[in-house]
């Protein structure tokens, strides 16, 4: 919770052993470091598979739903954590590196056509910066509370860059 509340850069280690009720050795001497431990306790729980998982005809449908509905308020949310590390450039490598092998690369192989990397890597930075903008920045994506609108420009969006 407090990568994903504060962000990398500003998590202490001191801070994550006393919530986690550990002594601060045990980070250095199990993880090597901040970095190991971040490395460790993030990507493994994204859960970007299941986003990938099922016919391709209706993934923007599919994902659109998933991100615009999407509210883990209070919830820890790992995906939260990455994008407040995105500003670290001790941090920015793990992000990439957890984003091309679990979100762009697996997605890429399942589209047909060309350019399959480049539109994996553009509908990973569009759900990036759509999550960012709604959840981290708070900008709002609707004037009311129907969401339909916006889920229905989102799944087109995602649809175009999956056919092609």
């Amino acid at each position: 919770m407090v990568f994903m509340n504060k962000g990398y850069d500003s998590a202490g280690t001191r801070e994550i052993a006393q919530r986690a009720g550990v002594n601060v050795a045990l980070i250095s001497r199990y993880f090597g470091s901040k970095e190991g431990l971040f490395t460790q306790a993030i990507p493994p729980t994204l859960t970007l598979a299941p986003l990938i998982e099922g016919p391709m005809e209706d993934f923007g449908a599919r994902v659109a739903g998933h991100f615009v509905h999407k509210n883990l308020e209070g919830e820890y949310d790992p995906t939260l954590a990455l994008i407040r590390a995105a500003s670290s450039k001790d941090a920015v490598h793990v992000l990439k590196k957890t984003l091309d092998e679990q979100f762009t690369k697996p997605l890429a192989a399942r589209l047909q056509g060309e350019n399959k990397f480049e539109r994996a890597a553009l509908i990973g930075s569009f759900l990036a910066g759509f999550d960012f903008t709604a959840r981290v920045v708070g900008v709002k994506t609707t004037e009311n509370s129907d969401k339909s609108a916006v889920e229905t420009l989102v799944a087109k969006i995602l649809q175009d860059l999956v056919d092609g």
